[in-house]
């Protein structure tokens, strides 16, 4: 991705024409880990419960993201429940329009759930390892 790249919010009502669009890098993104279904993600897109995000380079499509706000008892919290597409090394800049809204909404934090790697993408950028999640499947 070049500097170039321009984060864009997708508004729900257009996510039925965008979704074939993006649905391979998020697909991939649900497989690889976390709890979310392509279908579960796409379903809470439609609603408006969660916001698509699309990196475009002016020509295509580089990347898409799916953010949430939840309350938890500490205060309200932008979450990264999926995120595929391009090379990882411009998705810090990528962010800085997700990081704005999610200080617009007074969030006090933003959580990214995926892979490990994505603490190397993001470990310039004041993000930490909070935690770490392991489940065994029965």
């Amino acid at each position: 991705m070049s500097a170039s790249v321009e984060t864009l919010c997708v508004a729900p009502d257009r996510i039925p024409q965008m979704w074939p669009h993006v649905a391979r890098w998020l697909t991939t993104a649900a497989e690889r880990c976390g709890d979310w279904t392509p279908m579960a993600l796409l379903d809470v897109l439609v609603k408006g419960e969660a916001l698509l995000w699309v990196l475009w380079d002016g020509d295509r499509l580089k990347a898409a993201c799916v953010t949430e706000v939840v309350i938890v008892p500490k205060g309200k919290i932008l979450r990264v429940l999926a995120c595929g597409g391009g090379r990882a090394a411009s998705w810090p800049q990528a962010f800085a329009p997700i990081e704005a809204y999610a200080r617009e909404l007074r969030c006090t934090a933003i959580r990214i759930e995926g892979r490990k790697g994505w603490q190397r993408v993001f470990e310039r950028q004041h993000y930490r390892l909070a935690w770490v999640c392991i489940e065994k499947g029965l």
